[in-house]
């Protein structure tokens, strides 16, 4: 080897043969890859030789190991090349690089993409049929070197640009070409094809783009859209007819309860007039027996379409924030007068808690806790009250009744499911109020819980959220009941569009001692006010003739009058009619009408 040339000499040598600047680089790697120190500044090995013509013809392809050994010999040992190793060099670079241009067409051409290729001076380098089919160029109109402003111009003829903007569009067009920037979107052609155009720089310069046929995709994706389109109108008529078939199925729910709901009401007065009227203990017998036997009818009716009105979607919860103890006072009122027909001792305890939740879902809810611990107690006592628990108002309902096997904790809140008690056999109800209660629990998002000690008694209990609401506490009026003796004397107007129900309720009020005042309608109520002396307290059917309701009816009268305390019995017991009595500012009974409750409702408005 020459004792004068160093490694980096030869790098410099190599360089010739590589791209600009990757000679050291290369030899770095190279020797790095042998286990070798790579010094610029040493002289040649005969290592060094061995790197050098490796990475010549890795370089230029040529695989004659000869040629390009004396070649590399020759710069090290005497500064001159062989003409003829240089021509041999030149001759394998020709027929490697003929080798990967025909690789390189030969791939695109299989490819199912266009793709043209243009150079840095924005003329065509390559290309492959699928681009010539996409484009539809005139035979050999394609070829390299051509222009591609050429191409451009060709193909805005043909898709009708003005022949004015046509120069200022291909300038714009070979611009965007030059500046080098990626760019991907799609083009409609006239013959109706859809490309895709997906461009990008190379890093010597020049330009590559691909052309991708997405005719198809884009049929698919209208069809797609135009089903989805379809499907969705499909969807809102469904639903609309869904919605309109609740709206029928609460209409006829609503209509088939009142219908229904009126003969039972008339039924529950009479006998509760005939039981006020006789003496005799066989017919008295008789008539708690009827009384007992409306009321079980009563109470299944309302109970299936409550049930029903659930399952149906018919009833939304409408939350609010409220004083808990505006419900738990109305239910005190409420069963109060239940308790004591019983011999039970009913307990309320006070509470100044907000809470969030549908008052008259959750009243409903209380209600079947209520009306369950009274069925099932015999002579004890039943208390309704609050406890404050992890961010929630735990309302209670505590009885020492029957209580409840542990077996049966679960299956008491399915449908006609009863516990057995040969001591409360009279008292058994029909089985859904606590599955009722467990169905607006779930509507409402509450969890219920229960406690029980057979013998002993239960507790039921439903958390309802707390509100951070302040609502001012308005003062408590106390509470007096007005007992039937005091009745006596106290005029009552009764509204009711059914003949026999407004008989009902004239016969028992007059049996209770009441000056009773009857009317159909307003027209009827308005006479019968103008011709007597006011009544103490208007009760009025919401479900009138022609459209009216018993609402309406006490509006007119009101702005007529003066103040008239107001009570709506309807058998459309429906949580909006019950919302829209209150709003008004009218105590709300659901038919049929028991007297217990009347006549707490009525003890309330006199007192």
């Amino acid at each position: 080897m020459s004792k004068t040339v160093t490694v980096q000499q030869l790098a410099d040598f190599v360089q010739s043969f590589l791209p600009p600047d990757t000679a050291n680089d290369i030899f770095v790697e190279a020797y790095t890859v042998k286990n070798l120190a790579f010094n610029p500044e040493a002289l040649v090995t005969e290592q060094d030789r061995e790197v050098a013509e490796q990475i010549i013809r890795d370089s230029v392809g040529v695989v004659d190991r000869d040629s390009v050994g004396n070649l590399v010999s020759a710069f090290i040992e005497q500064g001159s090349l062989h003409i003829q190793d240089v021509l041999r060099i030149i001759e394998g670079a020709r027929v490697f690089f003929e080798f990967m241009q025909e690789l390189v067409q030969s791939s695109i051409e299989h490819i199912s993409q266009g793709i043209s290729v243009v150079d840095q001076k924005m003329r065509m380098v390559a290309w492959n049929k699928r681009y010539l089919e996409f484009f539809e160029y005139p035979e050999d109109y394609v070829r390299i070197g051509r222009p591609v402003a050429d191409l451009i111009r060709f193909n805005l003829e043909r898709i009708g640009c003005a022949p004015e903007e046509l120069d200022a569009e291909v300038e714009k067009r070979v611009r965007y070409l030059q500046e080098g920037q990626p760019h991907n979107f799609e083009r409609y052609r006239p013959e109706g094809r859809v490309l895709e155009v997906s461009g990008n720089p190379m890093p010597g310069g020049g330009f590559v783009t691909s052309y991708t046929d997405i005719t198809s995709h884009k049929e698919l994706e209208s069809e797609l859209r135009e089903a989805n389109e379809t499907l969705e109108q499909r969807v809102q008529e469904r639903t609309r007819a869904l919605e309109e078939a609740n709206f029928s199925k609460s209409r006829f729910l609503a209509a088939t309860s009142h219908d229904l709901m009126q003969p039972l009401n008339a039924a529950g007065l009479f006998a509760s007039a005939l039981d006020q009227k006789v003496t005799d203990p066989e017919l008295k017998g008789l008539t708690a027996n009827i009384t007992s036997s409306l009321q079980a009818a009563d109470d299944l009716l309302n109970s299936l379409l409550e049930v029903s009105r659930i399952d149906s979607g018919a009833i939304k919860p409408k939350r609010q924030h409220f004083r808990i103890e505006d419900l738990i006072s109305t239910l005190d009122m409420e069963f109060t007068a239940l308790a004591e027909n019983k011999g039970i001792a009913f307990h309320k305890v006070d509470s100044t808690q907000v809470v969030y939740s549908d008052k008259q879902l959750l009243r409903r809810i209380l209600q079947n806790f209520l009306s369950n611990a009274i069925r099932y107690t015999d002579g004890g006592r039943v208390l309704l009250g609050c406890r404050i628990r992890e961010g929630v108002c735990r309302i209670e309902v505590w009885d020492t009744g029957i209580g409840i096997p542990d077996n049966k904790r679960t299956e008491i809140f399915y449908e006609f499911r009863r516990i057995k008690s040969q001591k409360l056999e009279a008292e058994e109800g029909l089985g859904l109020g606590l599955a009722i209660a467990d169905r607006l629990s779930r509507l409402l998002g509450h969890h219920i819980r229960l406690r029980s000690w057979p013998g002993k008694g239960s507790v039921f209990s439903v958390d309802v959220p707390l509100s951070e609401e302040k609502i001012a506490t308005e003062p408590q009026q106390p509470r007096s009941t007005v007992f039937d003796g005091e009745l006596s004397g106290r005029r009552f107007l009764c509204v009711d569009n059914d003949p026999t129900v407004l008989e009902a309720m004239r016969v028992l009020l007059e049996g209770w001692g009441c000056d009773v005042m009857v009317a159909p309608d307003y027209n009827g109520a308005d006479r019968q006010i103008s011709s007597g002396d006011l009544p103490e307290v208007v009760i009025a059917d919401y479900q009138l003739d022609e459209g009216e309701t018993g609402v309406a009816l006490l509006n007119r009268l009101q702005e007529k009058y003066t103040s008239l305390p107001g009570v709506i019995v309807t058998a459309n017991n429906t949580e909006d009619v019950r919302r829209e009595a209150e709003r008004s500012g009218y105590l709300f009974l659901a038919k049929p009408v028991r007297p217990a409750s009347l006549r707490a409702v009525i003890s309330s408005l006199l007192s």
